[in-house]
């Protein structure tokens, strides 16, 4: 449906922003002084959001989503809608998890929550729009009623739910493991240079060529919510569950996993590489070898109309 592209498009595109911030982010610092778009503590925040959804964590998750949610500027909007929807998503799961109610905590209060955030963010996208609907705000549009239908379901049940009196369940803090203690076990031997540097120019590679999945899936997703805006726009009496909709959203699912696969394991791989290969070179010259100069690797991106994908350039 037309409601789920929207998070699947904007995800993809914050998994990708968040990989490119990590990759440029020092020398572009260095060189203009500027800061991230993307606050560290809202990418560690979200990062545990998705940790704790996968665990079947909502409460906590939603927690994260919200802490996240609450550090996006409000310039980066599709980023904040992206968070947005997780946020609802958790607290939807939240309520559906269920649980005791003590007081005035109810899991109940976490579709009031949810209720809120929607309704602030349409009110925001109401007054920049001017009386035009972005994809996003169909979106939030068609997530507020199915939260609101929740609650009256729910108030069916217990006449004196109140969104005013009810407050969220607390979530315990999770005390931080301890060290592991000291390990009185010989260091490993260290690989051979050799090696290390044949690893490392094959995780590089390996890294480089999954960025480049990563940037197709961007430039795709990119280009699907582009055609599923313009078909809004264009026929604003389809109805939701339309099939050209459906197309959409399939689409949009494979490139938001295409780019989600490619930014994660890419930026991993392609770290991994570069280390190996600098640990390889260090290794060559600590054994009395030949000197071979510090690897160099430069990484852009490239994208077209067609596709895209990311050009590399390694000397070591």
């Amino acid at each position: 449906m037309l409601n789920s592209l929207a998070t699947s498009s904007s995800r993809a595109r914050w998994s990708g922003l968040v990989v490119a911030a990590a990759l440029a982010g020092p020398p572009r610092a260095a060189a203009a002084n500027e800061p991230p778009p993307i606050p560290e503590a809202a990418q560690r925040a979200y990062d545990r959001g998705l940790a704790e959804r996968d665990a079947g964590q909502f409460p906590a998750a939603a927690r994260e989503f919200a802490a996240a949610y609450s550090q996006i500027p409000e310039t980066e909007r599709e980023l904040r809608a992206a968070i947005l929807f997780d946020l609802v998503d958790a607290h939807r799961g939240a309520f559906t998890a269920g649980g005791e109610r003590r007081g005035n905590e109810h899991p109940a209060a976490h579709l009031c929550a949810a209720d809120r955030a929607l309704a602030d963010f349409i009110e925001t996208e109401q007054e920049r729009k001017r009386g035009r609907k972005s994809p996003d705000m169909v979106k939030a549009t068609g997530l507020r009623e199915e939260v609101r239908k929740d609650f009256v379901v729910a108030k069916s049940r217990e006449s004196d739910l109140d969104c005013a009196a009810l407050e969220l369940p607390r979530v315990p803090d999770k005390a931080e493991p301890p060290p592991p203690p000291p390990s009185d076990a010989p260091k490993p031997v260290q690989a051979a240079p050799k090696k290390l540097l044949i690893a490392g120019g094959v995780t590089t590679g390996v890294g480089v060529a999954l960025l480049g999945l990563m940037i197709g899936g961007l430039v795709r997703g990119q280009r699907t919510e582009d055609e599923a805006a313009a078909l809004v726009q264009a026929m604003p009496e389809l109805a939701a569950d339309d099939p050209r909709f459906a197309a959409f959203d399939r689409r949009g699912r494979g490139d938001n996993a295409m780019a989600i696969v490619g930014g994660v394991f890419g930026s991993l791989a392609l770290g991994a590489g570069v280390a190996l290969l600098v640990v390889g070179v260090r290794a060559h010259k600590a054994a009395g070898r030949p000197a071979a100069p510090e690897p160099t690797v430069a990484v852009w991106p490239v994208a077209s109309p067609a596709g895209g994908g990311a050009a590399v350039r390694w000397r070591f």
